[in-house]
């Protein structure tokens, strides 16, 4: 951008409704777009700021522009979020079992069912307690669900985001406030610096599901090689120390690779360990 000139716009006061993370994610991931917050941070105002290549001439097009092409997007969000929530989070399970994780290793329905059958040896080896335990139970069986939803499949980044943000909405389970905290939180860290699980269920599906992706890709030859890394492995190992550190968690990498390994529709590969 040789010459950047900032536009405030703005958009209707009706879809702050919507979660913050959906507007956001539109806002700056789908159009580049600079959010505007409350002076606490806390909130979203409906405001964004759009910057055009060029001098101020003709704003109040360039404006109205870029407000016609968020309302759009935010009523497309909208259609969405209303379509998702009108079942619970469990009744796209079916779906994953259409959206494929790895040719080998199967479906994400078949993933999640290996991340349920981890939360008692990750558990075991961490000392979680029964409670957290049977939250990690009921957040493994629909930790992946929302992958199959609308909204993530239109916007993938928010995957977790809407799995925890649905199950607040849709279920009448009592526990439901943590188990949705554990849904969002077994995908953390998602980059570098990210935060890390705050709940012992979080801190198990993580470990969880991340462990099954290594084991499981590694044992088809699909280690990373130089710079290519598609299935995000290294980012999966870093984010496992990460979560052990900041939980200051005793806990064994080659129990954990073994206990994954052994529910994997192949013969393990005990040479990658």
């Amino acid at each position: 951008v040789e010459q950047p000139t900032a536009v405030l716009c703005t958009f209707e006061e009706e879809f702050l409704a919507l979660p913050s993370a959906v507007l956001t994610a539109v806002m700056r991931k789908k159009q580049r777009y600079f959010t505007v917050l409350r002076a606490d941070g806390e909130a979203l105002l409906p405001y964004f700021v759009a910057v055009r290549n060029g001098n101020d001439a003709h704003l109040d097009e360039v404006r109205k522009g870029n407000e016609d092409v968020v309302r759009a997007r935010f009523a497309d969000a909208a259609y969405f979020f209303r379509q998702d929530i009108r079942k619970p989070l469990e009744a796209y399970l079916p779906r994953l079992d259409t959206i494929t994780f790895q040719a080998r290793l199967g479906s994400m329905l078949d993933k999640t069912r290996r991340i349920e059958a981890l939360v008692e040896p990750i558990g075991a080896q961490l000392g979680v307690g029964s409670a957290e335990l049977e939250i990690a139970r009921k957040a493994a069986r629909l930790c992946k669900a929302d992958l199959a939803t609308s909204m993530v499949v239109e916007i993938t980044a928010l995957q977790g985001v809407m799995g925890r943000e649905y199950h607040r909405r849709t279920s009448n389970d009592p526990d439901k406030e943590a188990v949705a905290e554990a849904i969002f939180e077994h995908y953390l860290p998602r980059f570098a610096g990210d935060a890390t699980p705050k709940t012992a269920a979080g801190l198990i599906l993580s470990l969880a599901d991340k462990l099954d992706s290594i084991a499981g890709l590694f044992a088809v030859g699909l280690a990373p090689k130089g710079s290519a890394d598609p299935f995000a492995l290294r980012r999966a190992a870093i984010g496992i120390v990460q979560n052990l550190i900041a939980g200051d968690s005793p806990f064994s990498l080659r129990a954990g690779l073994e206990a994954a390994m052994a529910q994997l529709p192949i013969a393990p590969n005990v040479e990658a360990l």
